[in-house]
């Protein structure tokens, strides 16, 4: 009964070589994905950056707009009161020009925020799943 003891080779090989070849590919998947997403959290996070400084210089020139407006009013109310100097609307002047420079860092603020983050990572799961629901409608059975 030689004939039925089954033969070290057959057919297992196949199976671990595939097996192999499919983790070898998943971990090639895995590593370019990762790759991608580091190469677009860098540019996210000079995006978030970029933000951060224009929300820093628009509460710097909020903090001098209100300063200024604090003053003139303080100054005109003196003038209500009794006599004030011409520096008073250079104040209110200031002021106004402060809140301007609140106003368009805000504008530039809100046109940023619109840009989308990680694009490429976000067209390549789009494919991703287009091509699984490809695989999906082919193999399904009729």
């Amino acid at each position: 009964m030689a004939g039925t003891e089954p033969s070290p080779d057959n057919g297992t090989t196949g199976v671990f070589s595939r097996a192999r070849t499919f983790l070898a590919s998943c971990a090639q998947y895995a590593s370019a994905r990762l790759r991608l997403a580091s190469l677009e959290g860098r540019e996210a996070a000079g995006h978030g950056f970029r933000m951060l400084i224009i929300v820093g210089a628009a509460i710097v020139l909020g903090a001098f707009g209100w300063l200024f407006a604090c003053l003139a009013t303080v100054f005109l109310l003196a003038k209500a009161f009794g006599g004030a100097n011409g520096w008073v609307w250079a104040a209110l002047i200031m002021a106004g020009l402060h809140f301007a420079g609140v106003l368009a860092l805000a504008l530039v603020l809100k046109s940023k925020l619109r840009t989308t983050l990680f694009p490429m990572t976000t067209a390549e799961l789009k494919k991703d799943q287009e091509w699984l629901d490809q695989q999906n409608t082919t193999n399904t059975p009729s």
